[in-house]
């Protein structure tokens, strides 16, 4: 019985991700955003509550139908695998007990990892320039404005403007990666409770302990920084986006186990939020603080120093 409940679960939810692509490529307005957003969310579900082989197996077969489609309205098929992957890895994070900080920190950076594969992929494998489209629509309306005997802008502003767009294009991907995780975060909440699955909530900032996949992830982009990239490229952009974000994570972490630290040893609250913000302060001022934080951020991943603390 219970086998058939799964296997009428997996169709159903599969079938929910082939609708909502399906929405999402027919270019409706809203309707096609509300499908961005929700997309994962079958995906999600049904891996957090059977696990990674059953996810995996209806993601798989949801997926060849909507590459199929994405060859019929799009050609992108890359696309519906992305969010396929955010969907499975997401649940099952929920399905092994994750702590709300870890799957926070996944609701992050599958959505960017995604986001930049698919930018990479439509600039390289399609031949898609999405700034040379933004410049041309900035050219045509420069031309329309001169028609009009209106000056708006001239050549060098949008030589500036798209090497601006150029640089903060990375930044601006993990802005929206994030955006779309907090987004994603909330609706999961929402199927948990409305399923009955039990979840785990943000706890106390002095708590927060992040995965320790963080550290290789933050000396794999260390070491991505070595590379001799095309400066001004793509790949130096999220080679160091990448080493930016992993930073602020170990940063978090040490200011995390600075909190934890001052907690045990019976600091009030409100000395704990001064040297908080104070530290915050001398990092916007002192390298050298930036680099101690890290340390300790880095040291309470690999040795757990927290827990000793609790010994």
């Amino acid at each position: 019985m219970e086998d058939k409940n799964v296997v009428t679960r997996g169709i159903i939810n599969g079938l929910l991700f082939v609708l909502l692509y399906t929405l999402l490529v027919t270019g409706i307005p809203l309707i096609n955003t509300l499908a961005f957003i929700t997309l994962p969310l079958p995906l999600l579900y049904i891996t957090a509550v059977y696990g990674l082989k059953t996810g995996t197996m209806v993601a798989s077969v949801a997926t060849v139908a909507t590459v199929g489609l994405s060859l019929v309205f799009s050609s992108m098929i890359f696309v519906p695998i992305c969010f396929a992957v955010i969907g499975v890895l997401v649940g099952y994070y929920q399905y092994m007990r994750k702590s709300a900080v870890e799957r926070i920190v996944v609701f992050i950076i599958a959505p960017f990892l995604s986001l930049a594969m698919i930018y990479v992929i439509i600039e390289g494998l399609y031949d898609v320039s999405i700034l040379g489209a933004v410049r041309e629509t900035l050219v045509e309306t420069q031309r329309l404005a001169e028609s009009f005997a209106v000056d708006v802008y001239d050549d060098a502003f949008i030589r500036e403007y798209m090497q601006m767009l150029q640089d903060m294009m990375p930044f601006l991907l993990l802005v929206f990666g994030t955006m779309y995780g907090f987004i994603l975060y909330g609706l999961s909440t929402l199927v948990y409770k409305r399923v009955g699955i039990q979840y785990d909530k943000l706890p106390a900032f002095r708590n927060w302990q992040f995965p320790r996949s963080i550290i290789a992830f933050y000396f794999l982009f260390m070491l991505l920084g070595f590379i001799s990239f095309e400066q001004g490229s793509l790949m130096a952009s999220l080679s160091l986006t990448g080493f930016n974000i992993f930073s602020i994570f170990l940063l978090i972490q040490g200011l995390s186990f600075i909190q934890t630290y001052m907690y045990d040893k019976k600091a009030s609250k409100t000395v704990i939020v001064i040297v908080t913000f104070g530290l915050v302060l001398l990092m916007l001022v002192m390298q050298l603080t930036i680099l101690f934080i890290k340390i300790i951020g880095l040291m309470d991943l690999m040795l757990r120093l927290r827990d000793r603390l609790k010994e």
